[in-house]
């Protein structure tokens, strides 16, 4: 229905009569007012873009890619690239080289002691490998390996000792009184968790 206009724009809504005989009065409605029913729903310029089919990134030309990715590869890809060839390959190429190939003489009395902790336990493996625990197995578990790393830490004081090295302190030689005590638990836990994981 067309409405008639005033000269400031002004769209003037008749008076009317209801239903009940009661009197509807004129209304005016402001130049470009548009009822809240009429106006339309927002939409995205995301969704806008996808209903158009653009799954691509703006500004993506599908005729600049010629396909061959190896020529524009930075300096990390490659190196990348060399470094996963040589974990492929197993490192046996390059042995001799790098700071890593040259033993750290700290690390023997570690692994002399990771041995002894491996040894010393007597129960075996603390878990199946690769299986993950849950429940009162994990917590089992994560408390012997807790255990686990102090002993490992007491045998390579007590090694350092044996070498010769610095004196211990006073803690570290309440670490070290402390070690069969916690050799004892770890084996205890071992055997409670060959039980937890058994049933």
């Amino acid at each position: 229905m067309e409405y008639p206009t005033t000269a400031t724009g002004e769209k003037v809504v008749a008076a009317s009569r209801r239903p009940d005989g009661t009197l509807r009065k004129e209304r005016r409605i402001r130049a470009g007012y548009t009822p809240q029913d009429e106006v339309p729903t927002y939409v995205s310029a995301g969704s806008t873009f996808s209903k158009q089919g653009g799954l691509r990134c703006p500004g993506y030309d599908p005729s600049a890619d010629t396909g061959d990715s190896g020529a524009a590869k930075s300096k990390a890809a490659k190196k990348n690239e060399k470094r996963k060839a040589k974990k492929a390959d197993g490192g046996a190429d390059e042995a001799g080289e790098g700071p890593s190939a040259a033993p750290c003489p700290a690390a023997a009395p570690a692994a002399a002691a990771a041995a002894a902790a491996a040894t010393s336990s007597g129960g075996g493996e603390a878990a199946p490998a690769g299986a993950a625990l849950s429940g009162p197995a994990a917590t089992v578990d994560r408390q012997i390996k807790a255990l686990s790393k102090k002993v490992r830490q007491c045998q390579a004081l007590k090694t350092r000792e044996a070498a010769g090295g610095e004196a211990l302190t006073s803690q570290e030689k309440e670490k070290v009184e402390k070690l069969p005590g916690w050799e004892k638990e770890v084996k205890e836990l071992q055997q409670m968790l060959a039980r937890l994981t058994a049933a």
